[in-house]
């Protein structure tokens, strides 16, 4: 299981329930998920941004049983409120589910100006599709760059993947293929 650290970022540290976090998180791979959620829920309301977020996701992906987008957004936008990466990534991809491009798009530039790797895949994301913005190969390609850079896999594969389809021309084809076969 990867820490909160490599979850969320550097901003991991400042959490002081990052411990307690922790063991709240991990009851959630196993029978006790639910004890797992609450923990986390009580953790989340004595101030544990980690718990926020992990609450916040939790809501957006069903663990209550419906997904819950507009309970996912309060709790993401209280982890960005208190300047975490992690909360506008998870504003971002919340938005982008409810289908609110433009919006996602903003909060993706502000979790990818905290150096937010995730967020530079995202960007990337809606800039290839043309989702919330005008359709840029280029744009695309130099922030799967970014995120690679910073030791993305997602990004780096999203990277190489571009590549061979063209968005960098003959001699990107074969940078792609370099870097499936690193």
């Amino acid at each position: 299981m990867m820490d909160a650290v490599e979850l969320y970022g550097l901003e991991a540290l400042e959490d002081p329930f990052r411990e307690e976090f922790e063991r709240a998180r991990a009851l959630l791979e196993g029978p006790e998920w639910e004890r797992g959620l609450e923990e986390l829920e009580t953790l989340a309301h004595a101030g544990s941004m980690l718990s926020t977020i992990c609450v916040a996701g939790c809501m957006a992906k069903g663990w209550y049983g419906d997904q819950d987008f507009a309970g996912a957004e309060a709790w993401y936008r209280v982890a960005a409120e208190a300047g975490y990466s992690a909360g506008f990534y998870g504003l971002g991809i919340t938005y982008h589910r409810m289908g609110r491009f433009s919006e996602a798009l903003v909060e993706f530039q502000k979790a990818a100006s905290g150096n937010y790797s995730p967020a530079s895949y995202a960007l990337a994301y809606l800039y290839s599709r043309g989702e919330g913005v005008s359709p840029d190969r280029l744009k695309a390609l130099a922030l799967w760059r970014m995120g690679a850079s910073q030791g993305h896999r997602q990004s780096e594969l999203a990277l190489a993947r571009a590549l061979i389809q063209g968005y960098g021309g003959v001699k990107g084809r074969f940078e792609g293929l370099g870097i499936c076969s690193s």
